[in-house]
């Protein structure tokens, strides 16, 4: 019979193998590619070295702040460096690169842990996650007031019926009052399901929701709005380097709602370019005829975003404990 070391060093080859040909798949699939060429972009790019580089960084600042939400969550349970933090980020990333909505990413963090219970760290990081998503909503809705101004057939539609627009305001301002009133007080969730019958054996896991205050919920919020600061800023940078002629407003709108339907729509990384081409194909080509452009800066987003954190994350893969002695 195999060992827990051999058996553990086997599961993190596999990770490994899994990821890299998952995101060859990708890199390599003819949706990705058919309408440019790494020749094209690297001539783009050519002469702004300046400008690839500050994009880069932006992901590793976009990701150092996920550190510090995490470190700030998980500590809870245990106190862990923000080197072991930024290690488990990696790693969650590359373990997330093959598994459906990324949900892979919990269990390459938790494994970081020395002591924590692991089921307890899953919850919390899903609180961190949750946290992201109601900034994404948010922002994402605010988007979509804007739409009509892009989209004649909506602006028309809207127009056709007279109060449709101040209602859908209402709506929207109200749903996210909500979203955010619930995520600040989600110790909620642990009065729930503690009423809950087969659940109360469970009671070391429902009381995760009532680690945090509202305060510290807040602080978790402001970690994910800095981050969608980050990566919406990247995008438009990229916009711009890739000679989409959009304007800084108009294209943070549409980088908004770009990214709360890319939210919604449920993805593996393997799948995951193409979505995102074609989302933003549609929304950038309301103002620019500059397809190749607005494919290339997808592309190139998602390659130094996603598959180059994965790639680095492949590295810390091997420090992953699975077995406890």
């Amino acid at each position: 019979m195999l060992s827990r070391k051999t058996i553990g060093f086997l599961l993190k080859i596999g990770i490994v193998a899994f990821a890299l040909f998952f995101l060859y798949e990708q890199l390599t699939a003819k949706s990705s590619v058919e309408q440019f060429n790494s020749v094209d972009i690297l001539e783009q790019i050519k002469g702004h070295y300046g400008i690839f580089i500050l994009i880069i960084l932006m992901m590793f600042l976009n990701w150092f702040l996920e550190a510090l939400k995490w470190r700030f969550l998980i500590a809870k349970i245990e106190n862990i460096s923000i080197k072991r933090s930024i290690r488990a980020i990696f790693s969650g990333i590359t373990v997330s690169a093959f598994t459906p909505n990324r949900v892979g990413e919990y269990g390459g963090r938790v494994f970081c842990l020395e002591k924590a219970d692991r089921i307890q760290a899953v919850l919390i990081t899903v609180i961190g996650s949750m946290a992201q998503l109601v900034t994404t909503i948010v922002f994402g809705s605010i988007g979509l007031l804007f739409l009509p101004k892009y989209k004649s057939e909506f602006s028309q539609m809207i127009n056709a019926i007279e109060f449709a627009y101040p209602i859908l305001v209402f709506l929207l301002v109200l749903l996210n009052a909500l979203l955010i009133a619930l995520f600040l007080n989600a110790s909620v969730f642990s009065v729930v399901l503690s009423k809950i019958k087969f659940l109360k054996k469970y009671e070391k896991y429902n009381e995760v929701f009532s680690f945090y205050n509202s305060a510290e919920l807040l602080k978790v919020l402001w970690y994910s709005v800095a981050r969608y600061a980050v990566f919406t800023t990247q995008f438009f940078i990229l916009l711009q380097l890739f000679e989409v002629p959009i304007a800084y407003p108009d294209a943070i709108v549409l980088i908004m709602i770009m990214l709360f339907v890319i939210s919604v729509i449920p993805t593996i990384a393997i799948t995951e370019i193409g979505v995102r081409g074609s989302v933003s194909i549609f929304l950038f080509g309301l103002l620019s005829a500059n397809t190749v452009g607005i494919l290339s800066a997808t592309f190139v987003m998602w390659v130094i975003n996603l598959l180059l954190p994965a790639l680095i994350g492949t590295a810390f893969i091997f420090t992953l404990k699975f077995f406890r002695k």
